[in-house]
């Protein structure tokens, strides 16, 4: 008895002692390291009371504006009332509907200077850095379903990437010669196929896990910019576009982010930051209204109809050829990516 628990204390130490020997080595090999995102929502700066941004409260939405539409609306038909929201939801118009829109009134907001300006219309980031461009953020701001931590978007977009595997985005650092300053790296942007590795309760996401590229359905995602790392802090330059999975509710879509660039803090089991651009505007609001019936909607108070408008009316870049209207809305995320190890199945055709 005394030898088969020798030999099984034995055992366990020659196993630690090898995890031991492992994390010694570090999460860099080959001048590689991994990062899977963990945690991907619209930046909302908020104070406790939102009284900075949110002076006058937030918005009303689908419920709120259907009783002051249809006061009477008993007496008339589905088509009348129902129906002609819907309509009006999915096939939305820039015109006036009658409601005043409530944007963010304060100076402040996450984000990055993405032109390189600094205009009346900025905002100011909290460390005082002028020039932010935001415009997503001023449009939700005061609108209670994009809040953290209550908000219904904010809730089910983190916890569909935990529980799903759809919005598995991760990338790869290579040429790296050290986390804490390398004049140039590449990053590569890929979609994972695996769950996440979590503890116990499945709810942490835990470092060194293992995620297979995506080489089916996620060949075209593949993104690949130059990068620098500036005192533990990677900054890429900007991705022409960047197609990003983004399922909420068990429905799939995506967000097109145009100029897409990441501004993260790095160690060897975590990257947190930014990600940052200007978001396609018919995109972003389609995912939300595929992703998110009326009901839904309703629960965060968020009218689509109303938001459209000021999604469009808010617009600051990529103007359409033809009308000259702005097609593209500067935007910021917050993300956060855990350590994993990447592995490459052959390509496609590969031998």
């Amino acid at each position: 008895m005394k030898t088969k628990q020798l030999l099984l204390i034995t055992s366990l130490t020659t196993a630690l002692c090898s995890a031991s020997s492992l994390a010694d080595e570090g999460m860099l090999r080959d001048g590689k390291i991994g990062y899977v995102m963990t945690d991907l929502f619209w930046s909302v700066y908020q104070t406790e009371d939102a009284s900075q941004e949110c002076p006058r409260g937030f918005n009303d939405g689908p419920r709120e504006q259907f009783e002051e539409l249809f006061p009477y609306h008993e007496g008339l038909s589905v088509e009348e009332t129902q129906l002609k929201q819907e309509i009006e939801t999915w096939h939305p118009s820039t015109e006036p509907d009658g409601f005043e829109f409530l944007e963010v009134e304060g100076e402040l907001s996450w984000g990055l200077n993405l032109d390189g300006e600094v205009g009346p219309n900025d905002f100011r980031h909290p460390d005082g850095t002028p020039g932010i461009d935001n415009e997503v953020y001023r449009a939700v701001g005061c609108v209670i379903g994009f809040r953290g931590p209550d908000g219904v978007e904010y809730i089910f977009q983190n916890k569909a990437i935990v529980d799903e595997r759809y919005n598995r985005m991760m990338i790869e650092l290579s040429g790296v010669e050290s986390l804490d300053n390398d004049d140039a790296v590449t990053v590569t942007v890929y979609r994972g196929m695996d769950r996440l590795l979590t503890d116990a309760t499945g709810s942490k996401v835990m470092p060194g896990g293992t995620q297979r590229v995506d080489r089916r359905w996620g060949e075209s995602l593949i993104r690949e910019v130059n990068a620098r790392i500036v005192e533990g802090k990677l900054i890429t330059e900007p991705m022409t576009d960047m197609v990003i999975p983004w399922q909420n509710l068990r429905v799939p879509s995506i967000q097109l982010i145009r100029d897409a660039r990441l501004v993260l803090d790095l160690t060897e089991t975590n990257a947190t930051g930014l990600l940052a651009g200007y978001a396609d505007v018919d995109t972003w609001y389609y995912q939300l209204i595929r992703n998110d019936s009326t009901h839904h909607l309703s629960n965060g108070q968020i009218s689509g109809i109303s938001l459209y408008k000021a999604l469009r009316r808010l617009a600051d870049a990529y103007p359409d050829s033809e009308t000259g209207d702005n097609t593209a809305i500067s935007t910021a995320l917050d993300i956060k990516m855990t350590q994993v190890f990447i592995t490459h199945p052959k390509p496609l055709g590969g031998d």
